[in-house]
């Protein structure tokens, strides 16, 4: 699947439960960015399918005991839609095979909603019961092993509000379905388990007959009843009920023609478009066929090529890889060749449940770089795979396949799943993986299988033993950071590699080397275990230039390089990581008003390319593109990175050492959406937060440290991170939090001060982070606050020739733990001077409010202590609750929580 945004039936449940999905719209045209990126429809989907099935129970997914007494042979729906009382009538026909020694009851799946009228048995009328979501008919007897029971149902009711959608297009009727995970159920009963495919099925429905409808397989007939029509479709190919749709419009129709592998009679390739895109499609729906044929020849035949393949518009911003015919709300080349890959990774082979989803996701979406690779080029789709690079926390195996939203979490589902299956092609090589993929197909087609299965059958392909890759992609979290250096004897070399991660285990990975020489090009592979490996490779011939860790990027990893010498002494450095092309006056004029540097002097940098208009006179040419090399970044004492995490800004951040940067003196601001990607890893550790949700919309920025200001939105601020405000270590200050957007208080921007000073500067290794669309926050209240962390918590303009180094002071800067806390009515507030110095201490309160001073004079360096009674300015007792003490000094300002408990 891709961008899936609610329909406008939904509007008004997903503002209720304000779960941060999307906003609609009814045409997909760029109206925002979430529409023109690359892969957006990957989180918008996400998103919305976790929202569209949030309430659902978690007994609706699970089956019954009777449910695996029989399987499912074949399904008849005969459906009568009445547009404008908005009510769907049915009788479906269900066809099994007794797998159980006897069965005298059959369970079927439907939503309670849906009004049952009558039933059969063998063809004889017979009685029902309706415990919760399930329709129990009572067979005309007991049957037997191997025996063909058939059933029929009928029923109707409004099945809208989740799968099943009234909409509209163009002024006209516009139905539909989308029933992914578990919403099959909702419009027709059926066992909804992925595990039983029906052989075949035929659905008819009726109509007006003004629509035209879109189905799966190839259309029977098309009858004109008058004031009605019934189409009616029919597929011989075993489908999963939630790949059955419907798709419903007055569309305008054309074709095209895919010639199988093995020449015979072409495939008709159909589109059903709203009549207002009818031209805007054409270019990019001429590339389906050539996909068909790239991926036929990559995959084997076209899975369903005596019938279709089709697309069919839809109201949702993205798209649905319905068997056959994907439902379409775009028509962007990445979103076409991601649904197009499901017919082969998600219908022919469906996961066997969806705790098991990557298989269908992960596998779509290294197929939109697949495409590029085989259309472009190899750099085009390491491209693609870095755009897909995800860094966070969380297993990509769903284990609970209950929780929508970690079914279609786009990061690990999509994303890091779509890493698995290009890992796994480096790890294998490129020959066992495809015989991999070949034979996988052969043991699975038209059925359903889980991870294990597609380990064993790499396993058989490759004659490797890759338990140790699944188990640790699949079912661990994180990815290995690793440090390396090297040293060459007697044209050998010897390549020193320790994995330095400390959110997860060790790896155990293939690690591709690259030595380049005066002389030549070698490439060697080791295998990496163990904390701290050497590793002796060669001959080589020449001298050494150059050795790189893992050169073609096949592993999701960071590797961890160093700043050289740094002298911190030119000042603030502003790097891009936002798409001119993309946010046009969104960024544009945020640069303009200098919001992210105050009226601080800086050189700039550009993680992209210039835009097309040149910069904006706010900006000065570009010291550089692209990452920021070691060598370059040691040379200012601050960095201020405006980030998205979008169209590869994220790679060039982790391209750049950060790390090494904040362990040599340096500071950095960092302001973006998706702070979870950036601040993972090793950074992550560094500041001690947990990421609790991810890729969600904000409700409000409000400041918790008194030194900052609140920050109104200026536009949409969604697809962005949030963090636990509790247990936060001491080092750590919440700067912002959101009051509204979870159901409960959670911190989005935070500043952590190092517990070691750095060497090189004592009041350096300072990161803080602001976890929000920067350029759609209030200018002057983001001005504002960058202009104090510049100037209070990073202390620029920073001089090196008159600092002092943390290593000729007896201390630093630092504002202890109070004790006791809780207290009552006393707290004594330790602090420390590094030399001395003019110090204020007072205590605000959580709007940020004096509410008294406690130290205003010069003391020399050392321990000081003070004391707070728990009084105002004036001597009164102030109430109960949390409090901030805030010491300032000439070389910075420290922040620390204290609560009163009367």
């Amino acid at each position: 699947m891709s961008t899936c945004r609610l329909s406008r039936a939904l509007a008004a449940v997903v503002m209720l439960i304000a779960l941060g999905a999307v906003p609609l719209f009814a045409v997909p045209t760029p109206v925002d960015d979430d529409v023109a990126e690359v892969f957006a429809h990957r989180r918008a989907e996400a998103e919305t399918k976790a929202t569209l099935y949030a309430g659902l129970a978690k007994a609706v997914q699970q089956r019954t005991a009777n449910q695996d007494l029989y399987d499912v042979t074949y399904y008849d729906l005969d459906l009568a839609l009445n547009v404008a009382t908005e009510v769907l009538s049915g009788t479906v026909t269900v066809t099994a095979e007794v797998l159980g020694a006897s069965i005298s009851v059959m369970d079927l799946d439907l939503t309670s909603g849906m009004t049952v009228s009558a039933a059969t048995s063998g063809g004889a009328g017979t009685t029902w019961d309706r415990p919760g979501h399930i329709v129990t008919v009572n067979l005309d007897r007991a049957y037997t092993t191997g025996e063909t029971v058939t059933v029929t149902v009928t029923y109707s009711g409004d099945p809208s509000g989740g799968s099943f959608g009234w909409d509209s297009a163009d002024g006209e009727d516009m139905i539909w379905t989308l029933s992914e995970p578990y919403g099959a159920r909702d419009w027709w009963p059926c066992k909804d388990l992925n595990t039983d495919k029906a052989d075949s099925l035929d659905i008819r429905v009726t109509v007006p007959d003004n629509l035209i409808v879109a189905s799966n397989g190839l259309l029977v007939s098309n009858v004109d009843n008058g004031s009605t029509r019934t189409f009616h479709w029919h597929t011989d190919y075993p489908i999963v009920t939630y790949l059955v749709s419907l798709a419903i419009h007055p569309y305008t129709t054309y074709s095209d023609w895919y010639t199988p592998l093995g020449g015979g009679d072409p495939m008709e390739v159909q589109f059903y478009v709203f009549a207002s895109h009818y031209t805007s499609v054409q270019a990019n729906y001429a590339l389906t066929v050539p996909m068909i044929e790239t991926f036929a020849q990559g995959f084997g035949e076209y899975p369903f090529v005596d019938e279709k393949y089709g697309h069919a518009e839809f109201t949702w911003g993205g798209g649905m890889e319905h068997q056959t015919i994907s439902s379409m709300g775009g028509w962007s080349e990445d979103l076409i060749s991601h649904e197009l890959a499901h017919m082969w990774w998600g219908d022919m082979i469906t996961c066997d449940d969806f705790g098991h989803i990557w298989l269908n996701e992960g596998f779509a979406t290294w197929c939109e770089a697949y495409w590029k690779e085989q259309t472009d080029s190899f750099a085009t789709y390491q491209l693609y795979m870095e755009y897909a690079a995800y860094y966070g926390a969380g297993t990509i195996f769903v284990e609970d396949p209950s929780d929508f939203y970690a079914i279609f979490n786009s990061n690990l589902s999509y994303n890091k799943g779509s890493w698995v299956v290009h890992m796994l092609r480096g790890v294998v090589g490129d020959t066992a993986f495809f015989a991999g993929l070949a034979d996988y197909r052969a043991a699975y087609l038209y059925g359903s299988a889980t991870t294990e299965q597609l380990r064993d059958v790499m396993e058989a392909a490759s004659g490797l033993d890759l338990d140790a890759f699944f188990q640790q992609w699949i079912y661990g979290e994180y990815f290995p950071i690793y440090a390396y250096g090297w040293s060459e004897t007697g044209g050998d070399v010897t390549v020193a590699i320790d994995q330095v991660q400390s959110l997860t285990g060790l790896f155990d990975m293939p690690v591709d080397l690259r030595v380049v020489t005066t002389a030549d090009t070698y490439d060697f592979t080791v295998q990496v275990s163990q904390a701290s490996e050497d590793f002796v490779i060669g001959p080589v011939a020449g001298e050494v230039q150059s050795v790189t860790l893992d050169p073609d990027d096949w592993i999701l990893c960071q590797v961890q390089t160093t700043v050289e010498n740094p002298s911190l002494d030119q000042g603030v450095l502003l790097v891009n990581g936002v798409d001119w092309s993309v946010y046009g006056t969104d960024i544009t004029t945020a640069y303009t008003d200098s919001i992210f540097t105050g009226d601080h002097a800086f050189t700039f940098w550009d993680a992209f390319s210039e835009p097309g208009g040149g910069y904006v006179a706010q900006l000065p040419a570009p010291a550089g593109h692209g990452a920021v090399p070691g060598d370059e970044l040691g040379k200012y004492s601050a960095v201020v990175w405006v980030g998205n995490s979008y169209n590869g800004d994220l790679a060039k951040w982790q391209e750049t050492p950060i790390l090494s940067y904040l362990d040599a003196g340096g500071n950095v601001l960092l302001l973006s959406r998706y702070a979870s990607e950036f601040i993972a890893g090793n950074l992550q550790t560094y500041m001690g937060i947990t990421w609790a949700e991810t890729g969600r919309a904000l409700g409000n920025c409000v400041a918790v440290h008194p030194d900052m200001v609140g920050m109104a939105f200026t536009g949409t601020q969604n697809w962005c991170d949030v963090f636990d405000p509790t247990g936060l270590p001491p080092r750590t200050q919440i700067l912002f939090h959101d009051t509204i957007g979870f159901g409960g208080v959670r911190g989005l921007g935070a500043y952590t001060i190092p517990d070691i000073a750095p060497v090189l500067r004592e009041d350096g290794g300072r990161l803080a982070f602001v976890g929000a669309r920067p350029y759609r926050l209030d200018h002057a209240s983001l001005r504002a606050n960058t202009q104090t962390i510049l100037d209070d918590f990073f202390n620029e303009p920073y001089d090196p020739q008159t600092a002092v180094s943390g290593e000729e002071t007896p201390g630093r800067l630092r504002l202890a733990p109070n004790r006791p806390n809780p207290f009552n009515p006393r707290t004594v507030i330790p602090f420390s001077l590094p030399r001395e110095d003019r110090v204020e201490l007072a205590v605000y309160d959580v709007a940020g409010r004096l509410v008294r001073t406690l130290v205003s004079e010069s003391l020399i360096a050392g321990e000081h202590e003070a004391i707070w009674r728990g009084l105002d300015e004036s001597g009164r007792a102030v109430a109960s609750g949390s409090y901030y003490a805030r010491l300032r000094t000439s070389h910075g300002v420290e922040v620390r929580a204290v609560t009163l408990v009367r």
